[in-house]
C-alpha cells in the first residue's frame, strides 16, 4: 500500500548548522512536495534556493524550513537566526552586478511571498497556489 501525502500535510526540517543548507532545502522540497506542485517543481527548487541562499548570507544563518500543503497552496518557508535589522526587499540591481535579484526571481515565480517576525529572526514564505482548478470553457 503506498503512503500518498494528504492535503494539510507539513514537514519542518532543521537547516542550522548546515553546510550544505540550500541542497538540503531542495532535497526536502523535492521529496515533499514534488506531488502538489507538479511542473510548478522546478520554479519552487530555484525559489528555495534562494531564500534559503538570502537568509545565509543576510542573517546570522538559516534555522530551518517548513513546507506546508492544503488543498489550495503549498507555502515554502524559511526561518533565519536574525542578525539583521533590515527585511527582505526586491531592490533594484546594478545591471553588471553578480547578485541582487534573487527576490525578483522569487516574486516572478512564486505565486506570492511574504516576510513576517519569527522566534529569533524572520520566516520568509513563497507561496505555490496548487489547488484543483476548473477547465476552461471552449
Amino acid at each position: 500500500m503506498e503512503v500518498r501525502p494528504s492535503a494539510g500535510a507539513c514537514r519542518v526540517i532543521s537547516l542550522a548548522g548546515s553546510g550544505r543548507a540550500e541542497q538540503r532545502a531542495r532535497e526536502a522540497v523535492r521529496n515533499t512536495c514534488s506531488e502538489f506542485l507538479g511542473a510548478r517543481l522546478p520554479d519552487a527548487l530555484l525559489v528555495i534556493t534562494e531564500l534559503v541562499a538570502n537568509a545565509a548570507s543576510h542573517t546570522a544563518g538559516v534555522r530551518g524550513l517548513m513546507l506546508h500543503h492544503d488543498r489550495n497552496a503549498t507555502s515554502l518557508t524559511v526561518y533565519d537566526k536574525g542578525g539583521t535589522t533590515s527585511w527582505p526587499h526586491a531592490a533594484e540591481a546594478d545591471p553588471l552586478a553578480e547578485s541582487g535579484r534573487g527576490l525578483h526571481l522569487v516574486a516572478a515565480l512564486a505565486d506570492s511571498w511574504h516576510t513576517r517576525p519569527a522566534l529569533e529572526g524572520k520566516a520568509v514564505t513563497a507561496v505555490f497556489r496548487t489547488g484543483s482548478r476548473e477547465p476552461e470553457a471552449d
